[in-house]
């Protein structure tokens, strides 16, 4: 089964999700603490009245522009450690201004464009000169901008091709020390979009990692929510019951409406087939008396509901802080720092809270450090860069822990369209009975309030650790990345055990994921289907046509290839496989239905002759 995972949402899918209108007008300036510094990643919030109708981030040097239209707004500036700055601004053209916080007491401005080098000597891969030269060597091959590339890992054995030439040691001369965004390169693997393999790995190359974490989601069930005008119910509690009536596992519908439900986590797990649901959404409750296993179908309910969603966002991450980390921590701290600035500024309309816990491991000088969710992002930000790499001192660490401080003590939004917990480490937890059942516990807790685990693999994972985390994506309906050896970064990074990937900026990764997760299509709002996307180069000479028809579509769908195709997928945006069909003959004529699921954009997709196709089909 070729992997049909990322490569649509890797090169154009926000590009068709996304537009916005043009404005004749804006508010831009600068915003500063006076000759001291400039205020980096300060928040401007802009109102009319009451609502909050943008907010954006400054940039590293404190500079930001917001397009509006013509009229009077209220902007308030907020920056970590500084009093609240008020204006009111008419606006009727491009107005720019430098605006001033006043310093609180015994504040000092942290500098945020080159993270803190504490922990240099850690790194395991080359001396500290050779580090030093390293970090100036890939900031000038980043300048050239790499393409993102698909990699083959069949038997973890095929070469790896990359379409941009990594600094080697020879490239050294001259370097200074800066560990800046940009740097570090990553993959993704979704096993929800390649379902099939997945199961095949499990119970083949990967089976012995079953036992060794007792931990195996299976008697997958899927259930996704609309309103009766087919648009999305987001945010709604799933319950899977089991012939008892039982709670074997709960979820939150994500924002494309679905939710996915485990009726075994263990091996040992007993599961009768004869299950049903209970869906709570605002006070009311909803029964599906009779599930289907995802390999029969999605399990879909319409309910009377308003269209809409929250707009707040919640993003923690959760960071392995031993020494073994020393290699690339500095480097992630970076691209921590965009990821922030990024999403945000790419959705002003939302509200984005971010928080951070730092772990380590029992007897080190810290078990765990902790910043509460906040919207005031430069004091996330000031947090991460004051963070370093030490202690630890053997494989396993406190990684449970870690995910349980986050789960427990951050405070998630009680509403929310997405909450996404990024999980980087190189290492798994401790294993013991104890650990083990606090995993579980810890994937049902966060299934239950709605928040995907996506972990991010750095060097020194070994494919127990990858089974785990891939494991604790699927439980929390997440995905699983990794770093990758393009960047020529820190110590080795293991290939995953799939068919192949594409390599990207890691940054550009952890983006694209905010993206994917927190879309949800405005009401009412009528999608303008754009060109066919090319498919990738190729050097066959075979000139394949197809054609998907009625496009938009209220649910009757039509199919037609030039050429036999093995396998065609139906994916929603987030990758998720929603039909499959196999055995495609060519110029004949593939009729289906996609009625039952919200209406949203989807994806027709599949292979030929080492070429991917895809079309991007609106279900209205």
């Amino acid at each position: 089964m070729k992997n049909l995972n990322r490569f649509y949402l890797s090169f154009f899918l926000f590009t068709l999700l996304f537009s916005f209108p043009a404005f004749g007008q804006s508010i831009s300036g600068n915003m500063n603490s006076g000759n001291i510094a400039a205020l980096g990643y300060g928040n401007v919030d802009i109102y009319q009245g009451k609502e909050k109708i943008a907010s954006v981030l400054t940039d590293h040097l404190g500079n930001f522009n917001v397009k509006l239209d013509t009229g009077y707004y209220r902007v308030e500036f907020k920056y970590e450690g500084h009093e609240k700055l008020v204006k009111n601004i008419h606006v009727t053209g491009d107005e720019k201004n430098d605006f001033t916080l006043a310093t609180k007491d015994g504040y000092i401005a942290p500098r945020y464009d080159i993270p803190k080098t504490e922990s240099l000597d850690e790194s395991y891969s080359y001396s500290k000169e050779e580090r030093i030269m390293f970090s100036d060597a890939l900031i000038e091959t980043k300048k050239r901008k790499p393409e993102i590339v698909r990699e083959k890992a069949v038997d973890l054995k095929t070469p790896l091709i990359t379409s941009f030439d990594s600094p080697k040691k020879s490239d050294f001369k001259n370097a200074t020390q800066e560990f800046r965004q940009g740097a570090l390169t990553a993959g993704e693997i979704n096993d929800f979009s390649k379902w099939e393999m997945w199961n095949d790995l499990a119970a083949n190359e990967l089976q012995g990692y079953q036992k060794k974490w007792d931990l195996f989601f299976s008697e997958r069930y899927t259930v996704q929510v609309k309103n009766e005008a087919g648009y999305p119910i987001v945010d709604a509690l799933v319950q899977l019951l089991d012939e008892s009536k039982s709670v074997r596992y709960e979820a939150r519908t994500d924002n494309t409406g679905k939710a996915e439900l485990w009726g075994k986590m263990g091996l040992s797990d007993v599961w009768n087939s004869k299950a049903s649901a209970i869906v709570q959404h605002k006070e009311k409750t909803h029964t599906i008396r009779r599930l289907t296993t995802f390999q029969n179908g999605v399990n879909s309910l319409t309910i009377t509901e308003d269209c809409g969603s929250s707009d707040i966002v919640d993003i923690a991450f959760v960071v392995d802080a031993t020494g073994s980390m020393g290699d690339e921590i500095n480097y992630l701290k970076a691209e921590l720092n965009h990821v922030i600035f990024k999403s945000k500024n790419d959705h002003s309309e939302l509200t984005f809270n971010f928080g951070n816990v730092f772990y380590r491991d029992h007897g080190d000088d810290y078990l765990t450090r902790r910043h509460d969710f906040t919207d005031v992002l430069s004091s996330s930000v000031e947090f991460i860069n004051q963070q370093g790499a030490h202690g630890g001192g053997n494989y396993e660490e406190a990684v449970e822990v870690g995910l349980g401080e986050a789960l427990d003590s951050l405070k998630w939004s009680k509403e929310a369209r997405a909450r996404i917990l990024f999980l980087i480490l190189d290492a798994p937890p401790h294993n013991t009975a104890e650990r083990l059942q606090k995993l579980k516990d810890i994937a049902r807790k966060a299934a239950s309030k709605g928040i995907r685990i996506v972990p991010l693999a750095a060097s020194g994972i070994r494919k127990d650790t990858e089974y785990l985390m891939r494991s604790l994506a699927l439980g929390t309906n997440g995905t699983y990345a990794f770093l990758t050896n393009h960047s020529g970064i820190g110590n080795t990074h293991i290939e995953p055990s799939t068919d192949e990937y594409e390599v990207e900026l890691l940054k550009d990764l952890m983006v694209r994921i905010i993206d994917t997760y927190s879309f949800v299509a405005d009401c009412d709002e009528k999608t303008i289907i754009e060109e066919s996307q090319e498919p990738e180069i190729s050097d066959s000479l075979i000139t394949l046509e197809w054609n998907v028809w009625p496009n938009p579509t209220q649910g009757d769908l039509n199919i037609k290839i030039s050429e036999d195709i093995s396998e065609l997928l139906i994916t929603d945006i987030t990758g998720k496989i929603m039909n499959r069909f196999t055995d495609l003959k060519k110029n004949r004529e593939l009729k289906t239905n996609i009625a039952q699921y919200a209406r949203g954009i989807y994806l027709v997709t599949f292979t030929h002759e080492e070429k991917m196709y895809v079309k991007k089909i609106v279900l209205q």
